[in-house]
């Protein structure tokens, strides 16, 4: 029996190593490294966040690591059960797949940076504003994806209802 991975599936595997493997690159040879990218805006600047998400970082709360993977776990969980869903509703479409490509990725390195790195390695900084990393970005790409798909012509797209769409996942998962 011949097994037959999906595309999207590959992609994530590769989105999760390149940002996996970066991360051991840095850590091991440039952690005490910093320059300019595009100055005066952009410079790598590797640090550890350790409050585990931006929302702590950024207002400076000290909420529990095994919280935090328990939020991004139930979270993965959904992101996987309404991408199955909206495969079951519509079918395979591109955009979709693209969009569940880069927020399962960005979910999934969320995850291993709270599990094997005891927080997140960011390592670009936006200069008077934070420093982020490349999972960061992929969340970023599905955001933007996400707002394309709200002015591309896609039939499949633009015939959904979120509201009756909702609902209809809600009874899904009552089902599951």
């Amino acid at each position: 029996m011949k097994v037959k991975i999906k595309p999207t599936w590959i992609g994530i595997f590769l989105l999760i190593s390149v940002e996996q493997i970066i991360k051991i690159i840095i850590y091991n040879n440039f952690f005490d490294k910093s320059f300019a990218i595009l100055p005066p805006v952009l410079y790598f600047e590797p640090m550890f966040n350790r409050h585990y998400s931006w929302f702590n970082s950024m207002l400076k709360i000290n909420n529990s690591k095994g919280l935090h993977i328990a939020v991004v776990v139930v979270m993965i969980i959904l992101i996987v059960l309404f991408y199955r869903f909206l495969n079951k509703r519509m079918g395979s479409v591109k955009i979709i797949n693209m969009m569940f490509t880069f927020l399962f990725s960005g979910a999934m390195c969320s995850l291993i940076d709270k599990v094997f790195w005891d927080g997140s390695l960011d390592y670009i900084m936006l200069k008077g504003f934070f420093t982020f990393d490349l999972k960061d970005l992929y969340i970023d790409v599905f955001i933007g994806l996400m707002v394309l798909s709200l002015f591309i012509k896609n039939d499949a797209v633009k015939q959904i209802d979120e509201k009756a769409l909702l609902k209809d996942f809600v009874r899904y998962l009552r089902k599951k």
